[in-house]
């Protein structure tokens, strides 16, 4: 069919002004699960990584995926790919306007 899917599960995570009455939402957790599985790994991390570092994309849009990041990463098997990627997220969030990266540092130093 020559649907892109990785673009398809990363647009329905993303919050829209004005959706048709049909538009689909997909589940953060569902999705970020989803994701985990996928042979193409390098290719979905570094989409949602450029999303996140995308300063034309609004706030929370970026946060979404940030979250969606998260939840792929949480459902990762392979413990080191799983620190590499966390490492990868971390180095993104630097790039997200202050007031937003100083509440995520907080949040992940809970965390730790």
């Amino acid at each position: 069919m020559g649907i892109n899917v990785t673009d398809l599960l990363l647009g329905i995570s993303l919050q829209i002004e004005n959706p048709s009455q049909n538009h689909y939402y997909g589940s953060i957790r569902r999705l970020g699960r989803a994701l985990s599985e996928t042979k193409y790994a390098d290719e979905v991390e570094t989409a949602m990584l450029n999303m996140i570092e995308d300063d034309e994309l609004d706030d929370y849009n970026r946060i979404a995926i940030y979250y969606l990041f998260l939840n792929y990463a949480h459902h990762v098997e392979d413990e080191s790919r799983k620190e590499q990627s966390l490492a990868r997220l971390k180095m993104s969030v630097m790039t997200l306007p202050g007031y937003l990266k100083r509440r995520i540092n907080v949040d992940m130093q809970k965390k730790e």
